[in-house]
């Protein structure tokens, strides 16, 4: 695996992308439209072009079984077909919400043989931790991010990998999938006192509770364990969940980070991996705040370092950086 170098030519496409993404009616306290308006507004504000994003094909059902039994995906295909998917509590599913899943979880998957071929790969969609191998959780329903990990390591592409979530909420479904499993090394910063609940057993979790306030330098100051989490581990690929949900205006989260601080995040977790010469692939994760539009910004934010990351605009300097010898 070799440090990615800034690309000179930055005509391969690092971002992935699809038009089942685009999502018009839901009506969810999850913004699934939040998808099209990311991509929308990445093309209007010229952050990137179209010649930046590759479509993909969805995966299957042979792939999706890597990590979901059987009978978990025909129960959601019946329920898809019912109007028993309707009314599955916080987990509605509908037949075109499960091909839009199936697209999702191919997303990550070429996000992820992006960032071993070029370094960095980013899904503008995905993350969905939640969800366990024989049931869905927390607005998810299949784990893309398990999925790609599981197709990368039969295709003999990765031995080992890590995911670093920092979503608001546990990535339970994750950790749950992985926790025998020591070719995965699972790392997650959260709120405590929050669904999911009970959590689950991660490889390294951070449990924050609210009444410590987490801002911005809160925050990040807890990462500084990541250097040596990384190096110990040696994966051949990072997973990076880069939630928005730590905002101080989220409605499901009563963390105090500030758009500022989550592009702090960003910036510092990526440059991270690459000094340690680990590919990434990132997704998105979640994000509830008030103004969908806020939501929408931070997910730009991360598009907006990795561009800069590519073209060597940024480099690792932070309070929190580390001897990475």
């Amino acid at each position: 695996m070799s440090k990615m170098v800034p690309r000179e030519d930055l005509t391969k496409p690092n971002f992935v992308w699809h038009p089942k993404y685009r999502v018009r009616f839901w009506l969810h306290i999850f913004p699934a439209r939040k998808y099209g308006l990311i991509y929308d507004r990445a093309i209007e504000e010229k952050i990137l072009t179209e010649d930046d994003f590759i479509q993909h094909a969805p995966l299957d059902d042979d792939d999706l079984r890597l990590v979901h039994g059987r009978g978990y995906l025909w129960r959601l295909y019946f329920l898809g077909i019912t109007r028993l998917g309707l009314i599955n509590g916080e987990n509605p599913i509908t037949p075109n919400a499960l091909k839009k899943l199936k697209v999702a979880c191919g997303g990550t998957y070429l996000a992820c043989k992006i960032a071993l071929e070029q370094g960095l790969g980013m899904n503008l969609g995905g993350g969905f931790h939640h969800a366990f191998s024989c049931r869905e959780a927390g607005f998810c329903h299949l784990n893309d991010m398990a999925v790609a990990i599981r197709k990368l390591q039969m295709e003999r592409a990765i031995d080992r990998a890590m995911v670093i979530d920092c979503d608001v909420h546990q990535g339970n479904g994750t950790a749950a999938i992985f926790e025998k499993d020591d070719s995965v090394f699972t790392f997650s910063i959260h709120q405590e006192d929050l669904y999911p609940n009970p959590k689950a057993i991660g490889d390294y979790d951070i449990s924050l509770y609210s009444n410590l306030k987490v801002d911005d330098d809160k925050y990040l100051v807890e990462l500084k364990v990541l250097p040596d989490l990384i190096k110990r581990h040696r994966p051949h690929l990072i997973i990076y969940l880069a939630g928005a949900d730590p905002f101080v205006e989220d409605r499901l989260g009563e963390f105090f980070l500030t758009k500022e601080g989550l592009m702090a995040r960003d910036a510092y977790i990526l440059m991270l991996c690459n000094e340690l010469k680990v590919p990434t692939a990132i997704v998105l994760g979640g994000g509830y705040a008030r103004n969908t539009e806020d939501t929408v910004e931070i997910h730009l934010n991360t598009i907006r370092v990795v561009t800069q990351l590519m073209k060597g605009e940024i480099r690792l300097e932070t309070p929190y950086n580390e001897d990475l010898s």
